[in-house]
């Protein structure tokens, strides 16, 4: 049955009559005016879709985007290969360099980014604006860690049913615990080791909101370790 209260987004053709423009796509289906045929979209899909109409909200909010360029700096590139992150994962993620701030900037959007400081001062991170809820991969299963880099190690598992969303530090809000119930059966909290009491707190929230859940605690960060290891920390 089609959802009338889905945001409608465009018109297009339908593979299954051959129309070229009567399939209309919704925030989380598709439904065809010609055939009447209705698909659901993957939830990994659906997520995205919202999250991406949210951030166009967030432009109002005055968040500025900060200038960056592709070519990152040797310091800051030798940091992302100790990670193992490659040259085609800094291009699809856009991983980009600002450098009036000497700042490695992980992630931007229109209402937030968020960086590694290679340049003056104590703080390692720096970031402004409202968190995104930002999904990497591919997956029904999906991992919650602290950090991009982590993320995208874990996005390597998409042939595995898994992706990975970055929470941006150590907490998950009632919102996002809210939308991950709703689009995934199962959602998997995976912290820093110093963060096992968060990673718990954070796992009972989901299963009391009806989802699948476990923390898991591990001697490195998800960052640190590679594919095999990661499916073997998963799966465990």
């Amino acid at each position: 049955m089609m959802n009338m209260t889905s945001k409608f987004i465009k018109l297009g053709p339908c593979p299954h009559c051959g129309s070229s423009d009567a399939r209309g796509e919704y925030a989380d289906n598709y439904y065809c005016f010609s055939c009447s045929k209705y698909d659901k979209k993957s939830d990994t899909a659906s997520l995205r879709e919202r999250i991406k109409q949210r951030t166009k909200q967030h432009v109002a909010n005055g968040i500025g985007l900060i200038d960056t360029v592709k070519e990152i700096p040797r310091t800051a590139m030798q940091w992302l290969l100790k990670y193992n992150i490659t040259p085609q994962e800094i291009r699809d993620y856009g991983i980009a360099w600002c450098m009036n701030r000497q700042l490695l900037v992980l992630i931007q959007n229109a209402g937030y980014w968020q960086a590694r400081n290679f340049g003056f001062g104590n703080m390692k991170y720096m970031s402004q604006g409202m968190k995104p809820l930002k999904i990497y991969g591919e997956g029904k299963t999906i991992v919650a860690v602290e950090d991009v880099l982590s993320a995208i190690k874990i996005a390597r598992c998409r042939g595995e049913g898994i992706c990975a969303t970055p929470l941006l530090g150590s907490s998950m809000s009632k919102q996002v615990v809210a939308q991950l119930s709703k689009q995934y059966d199962t959602v998997h909290i995976w912290l820093d080791r110093d963060k096992a009491k968060q990673s718990i707190r954070i796992r009972n929230n989901l299963r009391e909101a009806g989802v699948t859940s476990r923390a898991i605690i591990s001697a490195l960060d998800p960052k640190e370790y590679n594919k095999e290891e990661i499916l073997k920390w998963l799966k465990s």
